[in-house]
Order: structure tokens, then C-alpha cells, then sequence
């Protein structure tokens, strides 16, 4: 059919390493460990939570994919199951989600770009060195966005498997000489307020690209078998590879040091030059930009499908529904670039302006931070969708319930006397909502029923 996404072009295999892009291993090592280092000596329980609050959000996901497959992705479950209004604030929630995805990938490598350089080689590198490779690495990504989802996942496919072996690699020799291994990590030994920090800021963050697949219903084969069992398989691999990675990093730091932990910009590249070697470390370094690619074209891929259905349900002008030769959604992408370099650019100036260098560590966390607010409260609503068109009560009422439990917790011990930059995000977090759930009340008769009034009791029956 004309202005459709091409069907059947991506297999089970495809969809795990297409999500396993957004949920690199290798960005966890150096990036969402510096967040989730918040825990500090518990930082590898506070991603074995983050496991869990994971999988019982993924049964969710799981459960949606058996009854509905499409491109509208997240806003698709929550539409089919608690109406319009839940579908619309939803797609907008994603929309903040994955544009925040973007640019605290941006900020946190112009953030390691200089102090790396420097400690690995004691040249003195501009840090906007870094915006020029970011961008040169970034063109090729889009552009794989912009050619269709078959060139993504192939490409996808050789780097993630190159990454995977290297972290592991990595991560063992850590263990194997470091002296301060002890199980202590594993209770929360800097309080829980702290733990639950890391968790809300980078533990839950590092799983929560394994949505991205969702949108990728309507290229699926089999996609009501094959996107539920994509994100299982997600999860557990990235579970175990994030356990391993976030151990081998404290005790090879050290136990009683993690206090430092965030203040040296780049502990695990002074972790992998103790333990591993300076070359490992360069190599490091170099492999880091190059896996912009990865999660570049991951987090593309998934906007500019939601962007496409938004379009196609008359969230958005149609425009962005266009499609190119390739099937992908090409007005869509133009958008999300236009967003992204003009956010991106205000942003970096603000941040850079009011705090030096150090802004870009101040601005990674804030984007950080709404980029876990936003997926935590999308996840809520899915959590609370499911329960309502439920046919099991375990996995549709018990384990969402259990989930949206987790999440409440995290979010109070987070909120809670937040200091700068968390605070801003909060408040960004507020005012967005408010705006978006404004204007769908505002609007109301105008917003496409995308499932029809009906679909509750079909659902039951």
C-alpha cells in the first residue's frame, strides 16, 4: 500500500540487536555509570534493581505486543487500552524521552571528549573538537535512519557484537585484578536515598532502550510474537553485561573511593589504564564515539516511526507521514534533526555559559534525569492500560501493579530534596506535562479515537 512501512523486513534477531543499539553496553561502562554512581559502593545493586524494575515494566511491553503491533509504539498500548487522551499524552511523553536520549549522549561525550585526550595522551584538546566528531559520526547515523531499518540492524548487528565482546573481556580482567572484590556492593551500604538516586538517574536508564523496538511493529515479522520475545531477550543479555560492568568498575575504583567516583569525569577510563593498559584505554576512547552511531540510530529509528503514526493519527500534521523511496519516514527525521539541533544548541550554550565545562556534566544529568521521569511515568500509564483490559491477573494486573509500586518508590526517594540539576528537570518535567495534558483537554472532539470507543469490551472478550 502507498505511504506504508515496508512489512516483514526485520526478523527477531534483527529486532535485538536493533534495540541493543539504544541499550549499549559500552555507553553503560562510562556514561549511565557516572549517574548511577550516585549510589556509590552500591552502584551494582542499584543496576540489579534497575534489572528487575526492567523486566517487570518488560512483561507490560510483553503482554501489549500479543495483542497489538503497530508503529505508534508506547502511545499504541496506551491508547488501545485507557483511550485518546492516554494514546496523545503518551506519544508526546516519548517524544520528550527520546530527544532528551539524544542530547545527554551528546553532552556526556563533548563532556570526556578533553579530559580524556588529556589523561591518556597529556594533550590539551578544545573541547568543541569533540561537537565536530560528534556531528561527523552523527551524519552517517541518520543517514542509515534515512536509508530504512534493513541497513540498521545489519550494521547494528557487527558493532553490537564487537561491543559485547569487548566489555566482557574488559570487565574480567578488571575483576580478576582487583583486590577489593567483595559482595558488599550488593546492599545498599550508602542508604537508600542515594541508591534510589542511582537508580531513577542511570541504573533504570541503561535498560530502558529495549522499548525502542516497540515502534517497529508494523517492519516486524511476526511482530506479536517476535517484539515480546525481543524484549525479554534484551533484557536479560543487558542485564547480566550491566551486572558485570558495574562490579568490575567499583572494586576495580575501589569500595571506599566511589565518593570520588563522579568528580573524575572519566573513572572508567582510569580503571581499564590501571588494570587493562593504556592502549586498551585509547581503544576505549576511540570505540566510545564510535558507538554514537549505535545509539544514534536506534533512538532515530524510534522517533521517527512514533513521529510518522502521530502524523497518520493527526497528533501531528500529516507532513511528517511522508515516506521516501527507502519506506522510512523521511519528513519525520527532518523534524527530529531540526528539534534536536536547535535544543541542542540553545541547551549546550545555557549550560556552557552559566557553568564552564563543568555545564556539560550538569547538563548530561539533567537530560538524564527526563529522560528517566518521562519513560518511569510512560510506564505507569502502560502499567495502569494493562490491568485495565486484563485477561490475566498475574501478568496483566499483579506484576504492572508490583512494577508501578517500584517506580513510586524510586520516584520519592529521588524527588525528594533534590538539589541542582535534578530539581530543573522535575520542574521541566511538570511543566510539560501540564502543557501537553492542557492541550489534549482543550482539544478533546479533535483527537483521533485511534482504536475506537469500543475496544475494552472487545478486549475482554
Amino acid at each position: 500500500m502507498e505511504n506504508q512501512l515496508r512489512s516483514n523486513s526485520i526478523s527477531l534477531p534483527g529486532l535485538i540487536f536493533q534495540g541493543m543499539g539504544q541499550l549499549s553496553p559500552l555507553f553503560t561502562f562510562d556514561g549511565i555509570i557516572s549517574v548511577a554512581a550516585f549510589a556509590a559502593g552500591a552502584s551494582p545493586l542499584a543496576f540489579l534493581i534497575g534489572l528487575v524494575a526492567s523486566l517487570l515494566t518488560g512483561n507490560t511491553l510483553y503482554q501489549f505486543s500479543k495483542r497489538t503491533a503497530s508503529a505508534r509504539g508506547y502511545y499504541g498500548y496506551s491508547g488501545y487500552s485507557l483511550g485518546k487522551h492516554a494514546a496523545f499524552i503518551t506519544s508526546y511523553l516519548y517524544l520528550i524521552y527520546q530527544l532528551a536520549n539524544l542530547i545527554f549522549i551528546l553532552s556526556f561525550f563533548i563532556m570526556i571528549f578533553n579530559p580524556a585526550i588529556l589523561y591518556l595522551t597529556g594533550f590539551n584538546i578544545p573541547f568543541y573538537y569533540g561537537i565536530i566528531l560528534i556531528v561527523i559520526i552523527s551524519i552517517p547515523a541518520f543517514y542509515t535512519v534515512y536509508r530504512g531499518i534493513v541497513p540498521s540492524f545489519k550494521s547494528q548487528i557487527t558493532i553490537n557484537v564487537i561491543e559485547i565482546i569487548f566489555v566482557v573481556v574488559i570487565s574480567i580482567i578488571i575483576i580478576f585484578t582487583s583486590k577489593d572484590n567483595t559482595i558488599a556492593v550488593f546492599i545498599p551500604i550508602s542508604g537508600y536515598k542515594n541508591l534510589f538516586l542511582g537508580f531513577i538517574t542511570g541504573s533504570f536508564l541503561a535498560y530502558t532502550g529495549y522499548g525502542s523496538v516497540v515502534s517497529l511493529g508494523e517492519e516486524a515479522r511476526a511482530p506479536q510474537k517476535n517484539i515480546g520475545l525481543s524484549i525479554v531477550a534484551m533484557l536479560l543479555i543487558i542485564g547480566v553485561l550491566d551486572l558485570l560492568i558495574s562490579y568490575s568498575l567499583v572494586v576495580g575504583f575501589g569500595v571506599n573511593k566511589m565518593d570520588s567516583f563522579t568528580n573524575t569525569v572519566i573513572p572508567a577510563f582510569m580503571v581499564i589504564k590501571t588494570h587493562v593498559g593504556i592502549y586498551a584505554s585509547i581503544f576505549f576512547l576511540a570505540f566510545n564515539f564510535f558507538i554514537i552511531y549505535t545509539l544514534f540510530n536506534t533512538i532515530g529509528t524510534a522517533i521517527t516511526r512514533n513521529i510518522y503514526s502521530m502524523a497518520r493519527d493527526g497528533f501531528l500534521p500529516g507532513a511528517f507521514m511522508k515516506l521516501n523511496k527507502y519506506d522510512a519516514p523521511q519528513n519525520a527525521l527532518f523534524l527530529l534533526l531540526g528539534i534536536f539541533i536547535l535544543v541542542a544548541i540553545v541547551s549546550t550554550v545555557i549550560f556552557y555559559a552559566s557553568f564552564s565545562i563543568g555545564g556539560f556534566l550538569d547538563q548530561f544529568i539533567f537530560y538524564a534525569t527526563i529522560s528517566t521521569l518521562s519513560t518511569l511515568i510512560i510506564h505507569m500509564i502502560v502499567n495502569t492500560g494493562l490491568s485495565r483490559i486484563y485477561k490475566n491477573k498475574l501478568f496483566d494486573i499483579v506484576i504492572p501493579s508490583i512494577s508501578t509500586i517500584i517506580i513510586l518508590i524510586a520516584l520519592y526517594y529521588a524527588v525528594s530534596s533534590l538539589a541542582f540539576p535534578f530539581i530543573y528537570s522535575v520542574v521541566i518535567m511538570l511543566l510539560y506535562i501540564i502543557i501537553i495534558a492542557s492541550f489534549s483537554i482543550i482539544i478533546g472532539t479533535k483527537i483521533k479515537d485511534i482504536y475506537g470507543k469500543d475496544i475494552i469490551e472487545r478486549n475482554k472478550q
